[in-house]
């Protein structure tokens, strides 16, 4: 059972889309938790917690308030967004010979009917169903053959695939942004786990690919990577300026396709849809966990210390389950 849980062989590794260099593992804790961690740390919790007082003052300012209600008219769109960018991504995975990944191959026919089930079923509104089950069935399949530990990675998948199952229910319609929301966040959570504990993995890459730094080393500019994507995770869980951090990863995402070509196409299509669909969304259709507590003082502090929970709590599961595909 736990061979099968935690299954990681080395070619399911999220950077294997760019990279040949695929034997690497987390490292223990102590050896991630440096001054350099710690220092990165402590500014990005400065940024949250900036960031929550700031929140609501800015939604207050004349340009964001008109932004934000051209948005709200486009919310009656969302669910054909969905159905369009899905279908665009299953189409590119259809061409390439994927599925879910473009590093999983769909090397068996049932795999090809399903993508093709899953794509059909989102011409009709009444077969969303449909697609969201063959989506299902995908994803266990991909856990079957990779390991849970890999399809952690792509969890907004399952997300995707709530929504598909509830976008026709009157009564579970309004859960299916939050689980969304929730879905990617942890799935962005667990990416950035790859950055800060296998830190010269990411290393390579750049090093292969010759990115630039910023004036940064290459070490320090991974470790800032991994704060800004586990940052905008926790921004996207809690319901923290949702819109602005759906900006900003969709421009970070775009920023890469120029680097990494039509692999980063195929693999971040949905996503791409899915942060189209938060910059309409917003958060104010729902009751966040940003906004559970009332007294504002109470709010910051909920955003930086369980920010803390967050990254130690992953990050320990992380190693651990990392540590045992290696036994």
């Amino acid at each position: 059972m736990n061979a099968w849980l935690l299954k990681w062989p080395p070619v399911t590794m999220h950077v294997k889309w760019f990279t040949e260099d695929t034997h690497w593992y987390p490292l223990p804790i102590a050896k991630v938790i440096t001054p350099a961690f710690i220092f990165w740390l402590g500014f990005t919790l400065t940024i949250l917690f900036i960031a929550a007082i700031l929140s609501e003052p800015l939604e207050r300012v004349k340009i964001v308030r008109i932004t934000h209600q051209f948005l709200n008219n486009l919310k009656r769109f969302q669910l054909l967004i969905l159905r369009f960018g899905v279908g665009i991504g299953l189409i590119l995975q259809l061409c390439t010979g994927t599925y879910l990944a473009p590093s999983f191959p769909a090397d068996q026919w049932p795999i090809y009917a399903l993508l093709l089930i899953a794509l059909i079923g989102l011409l009709n509104r009444k077969l969303l169903i449909v697609s969201g089950t063959s989506l299902a069935i995908l994803y266990m399949t991909a856990i079957l053959s990779y390991g849970i530990f890999h399809l952690l990675d792509y969890m907004f998948y399952i997300g995707v695939i709530y929504y598909l199952f509830v976008a026709n229910s009157p009564k579970l319609q309004r859960t299916a942004a939050p689980m969304l929301y929730i879905c990617t966040g942890l799935s962005l959570a667990w990416l950035a786990m790859e950055k800060l504990t296998i830190a010269k993995l990411a290393c390579s890459l750049m090093h292969e690919y010759g990115l630039p730094t910023f004036g940064f080393t290459v070490e320090d500019f991974v470790l800032i990577s991994g704060f800004i994507e586990l940052g905008l995770a926790w921004a996207l869980i809690v319901g923290l300026m949702n819109r602005f951090t759906a900006f900003l990863l969709t421009g970070i995402f775009i920023t890469t396709t120029t680097v990494f070509g039509f692999t980063e196409i195929v693999g971040h299509t949905i996503m791409h849809t899915i942060l189209v669909m938060f910059l309409i969304e917003g958060n104010h259709g729902f009751r966040t966990l940003f906004k559970f507590h009332r007294r504002p003082a109470l709010r910051y502090l909920f955003v930086t210390i369980n920010f803390c929970v967050l990254l130690f709590a992953t990050m320990l599961i992380y190693i651990w389950m990392g540590q045992q595909s290696m036994t």
